[in-house]
């Protein structure tokens, strides 16, 4: 009878086992545990009362009470298991690994004939090719374009107001467009990648007739070529 309570024992751990991986340990198998253990106790108790009521020997006497204890570890050991299955809090699953988010793709190239940048008449002076320190600060954004796409080709066009005559004004268009040039070979832009041209007064954007339309008409554009 030992050896039956052992096998039932044990194939009742190895049934049930599976369930309570997901469970955590709790009160419930606590209860369950002491409440089969009285049950089980109970019923050993009523068998071996039913074995001295009918006369049995002291060996009898002996199985009885190894019924009552196997009865007893086998109970609290199932109460104890499905108050753990019934009722004690399930764990929570670990929240899974962020997923590591791609870099963004870098923003195409411009198009060719797209305008970069601007030096306008504020950046240079009156019959000036030097490019003032605000006339810097526009041509960061023309570097990081060319830096940041390395295969880039631009055109630096020279433009000037109409004051003077056409021979000069185009000498000082072309001396714009290469002031424009040096400056950005100087941050580290190969030269390979830059064309100069000269339109003297040829292009206006405004009208010459007034100082401010002038100071437009003074400038040099950055264009993807």
């Amino acid at each position: 009878m030992r050896q039956l309570t052992r096998l039932l024992v044990g194939l009742l751990m190895i049934s049930m086992a599976a369930g309570c991986t997901n469970r955590r340990w709790g009160t419930c198998a606590l209860v369950g545990g002491l409440a089969g253990a009285a049950i089980g106790g109970g019923t050993g108790a009523g068998l071996a009362a039913g074995y001295e009521k009918h006369g049995g020997n002291d060996n009898d006497t002996a199985d009885t009470i190894g019924i009552g204890l196997g009865s007893a570890a086998g109970g609290a050991l199932l109460g104890t298991l499905l108050g753990h299955m019934i009722c004690d809090p399930e764990e929570e699953a670990a929240p899974p690994p962020p997923v590591a988010q791609a870099a963004p793709p870098p923003p195409p190239p411009p198009a060719k004939g797209t305008k970069i940048a601007t030096i306008g008449g504020a950046q240079f002076d009156y019959d000036r090719a030097d490019i003032k320190p605000a006339g810097r600060e526009v041509l960061a954004t023309a570097v990081k374009v060319l830096r940041d796409n390395r295969t880039l080709h631009v055109v630096i066009e020279g433009h000037t107001d109409s004051v003077g005559s056409d021979a000069y004004n185009q000498k000082l268009s072309e001396r714009r467009a290469n002031a424009v040039r040096d400056y950005l070979v100087r941050q580290g832009i190969d030269s390979g990648r830059i064309t100069t041209r000269g339109y003297g007064e040829s292009r206006p954007i405004a009208s010459n007739a007034t100082p401010e339309g002038r100071a437009q008409n003074r400038r040099a554009d950055i264009i993807a070529d």
